[in-house]
């Protein structure tokens, strides 16, 4: 079930929820302290998380995942991800678990012994539409993504893209930075960049980790942890 601690959310407002209550309690008392008037609330998780959540229209979510993560925990993500964007609170810095979060949908990955600020500055950066992440998970990830195949059509919008497109978009999955896509197709690396505004205007994409973890996502739908 469910319980609400703060204002209702409206837009530009953030959720936390978790299964551990006192946990949420304390960080909504940390983000509230010199948070102005941005609206927090807590909801506790629980079967109707997703449709609690959607009920409240955050603008970010920041979910606690617990201490077990599993196969549910991901699906949960997944779930709340396409409410709004969200945030995984991890019990454990672990890599391999933040590659996994962001498969599932996530926009950032943080310990739950984050300082404050640097919590509250991830917030307005995943709102703004960049990812939250470290840079040694995006290189993982990135490299994991390498390894599968591309699945560029059952990305969402994938059917707008042209032939040259998809081939860029295959080798941004693979890790290829502009220099390299420019040598191996035989073009200009400005020509290269005009192609990468088109794909992300037609995906509603805006980084280049967004569209490789779209593609992996669609080469790759069901994912577990470990």
């Amino acid at each position: 079930m469910s319980a609400r601690t703060a204002l209702r959310a409206t837009g530009g407002s953030v959720a936390i929820a978790g299964v551990d209550a006192s946990y949420c309690r304390r960080l909504l008392q940390s983000l509230r302290s010199g948070n102005g008037s941005r609206p927090i609330s807590t909801i506790v998780a629980g079967d109707d998380l997703p449709k609690q959540i959607a009920a409240s229209v955050p603008s970010v979510i920041l979910f606690d995942l617990g201490p077990s993560p599993d196969a549910r925990g991901l699906a949960t993500i997944s779930a709340l991800s396409g409410l709004a964007k969200t945030i995984v609170l991890a019990w454990t810095d672990d890599d391999a678990l933040a590659v996994q979060a962001l498969k599932a949908g996530a926009a950032g990955f943080c310990p739950r012994d984050t300082p404050t600020d640097l919590l509250r500055r991830a917030v307005q950066l995943v709102e703004a539409g960049e990812i939250w992440v470290g840079r040694r998970v995006m290189m993982r990830l990135i490299e994991e993504l390498a390894l599968r195949p591309v699945a560029t059509p059952a990305v969402a919008g994938g059917e707008q893209l042209t032939a040259r497109e998809r081939e860029l978009v295959n080798l941004v999955a693979a890790g290829a930075a502009n220099k390299d896509i420019a040598r191996r197709l035989t073009i200009s690396v400005k020509t290269v960049k005009t192609h990468m505004t088109s794909i992300f205007r037609k995906l509603g994409l805006s980084t280049r980790l967004e569209l490789a973890v779209a593609v992996g996502r669609a080469a790759a739908p069901q994912t577990k942890v470990g």
